[in-house]
């Protein structure tokens, strides 16, 4: 029996949902069709019964992927975005500038920039191409960025995070809301068993999608070192992207302090988080095992909604 109980403060942050950004809903299975219990409007059954149990699932069914190429087989060869010279960022500043200043109000602010350059700038670079140097796994502006983000006081809806909106689905009876529910569960749940087991697809942007988004090409790549494994790729004018914030996308959330934020990731947790009339419940979804409860018991679970 799948467990639903209505969960304390200190048990929302814990949840893990897709976070921030999921790919493209194109690369989610929305093969799964649902019975509902409900005894009005009912969706079709499906020509082959569903499972009931997860120990029903084949083991295809747990991943949304099985990628020839390890999820994070580039990380290691990534480049790291390098840091201009100060001259240039000082001259595409002051170029910037031009539309939006008079020609004595620019001639003014180049003659800070100018100052700025020879004195203040030289320090701050040096400080800068410090830390780039200590800082072997990632880019110089990752640490700004995440601090800015934590730092800031914005809503974080639209300032900074997406959101998804979804078309109605074709099949009218599969719009009940406890079934769409359980349909994309499963599926994120599916999209996260590949990625935690490296074996979702890594990002790559393809010059020629016709000689290198193929088996050939994943093959190929995916028996180079990973120390030169993007370089491979490069070869064949395919470029990896980084896949560095993926880890955040489950069991993550942003938790609020009083001067930065902080994240947090738990790895143990095996629930969602449902909303229903004002109250927060913890439905586990996933076995001990990690194996994806039935979607038959989820869908259950998500109806009808307890009242208290």
């Amino acid at each position: 029996m799948i467990r639903v109980k209505k969960a304390s403060a200190d048990r929302i942050w814990s949840i893990f949902t897709p976070a921030n950004h999921l790919r493209s809903l194109s690369q989610v299975d929305k093969s799964l069709r649902w019975k509902s219990s409900n005894t009005q409007a009912q969706p079709e059954i499906p020509a082959v019964p569903l499972p009931t149990s997860s120990a029903d699932f084949n083991e295809k069914f747990h991943f949304l992927q099985k990628s020839v190429i390890p999820t994070m087989h580039f990380q290691r060869s990534l480049p790291r975005l390098p840091i201009p010279k100060l001259e240039k960022t000082v001259e595409r500043y002051l170029k910037a500038q031009q539309p939006l200043l008079s020609p004595e109000e620019h001639a003014k602010t180049a003659t800070y920039a100018k100052d700025f350059l020879n004195k203040e700038g030289k320090e701050l670079n040096e400080l800068l191409l410090a830390g780039f140097r200590k800082m072997k796994h990632t880019s110089y502006i990752s640490d700004l960025w995440f601090d800015m983000y934590l730092r800031s006081r914005l809503p974080l809806v639209l300032n900074y995070n997406p959101f998804i909106a979804m078309n109605d689905d074709p099949n009218k009876q599969k719009m009940d809301q406890a079934i769409r529910a359980a349909d994309l569960t499963v599926s994120a749940l599916r999209f996260r068993n590949s990625l935690n087991a490296n074996l979702l697809e890594p990002d790559v942007y393809h010059m020629n999608p016709k000689k290198t988004d193929n088996e050939t090409f994943r093959k190929v790549v995916s028996f180079l070192p990973e120390v030169v494994s993007w370089y491979g790729a490069y070869f064949y004018k395919a470029f990896p992207l980084d896949m560095s914030q993926y880890v955040r996308l489950f069991n993550s959330t942003r938790i609020p302090r009083q001067d930065k934020d902080e994240l947090f990731t738990d790895k143990t947790a095996r629930h969602v988080a449902v909303l229903c009339n004002g109250a927060f419940y913890t439905v586990d979804v996933v076995e001990k095992n990690g194996d994806i409860r039935s979607p038959k018991e989820i869908h259950l679970a998500y109806q009808p909604c307890p009242e208290s």
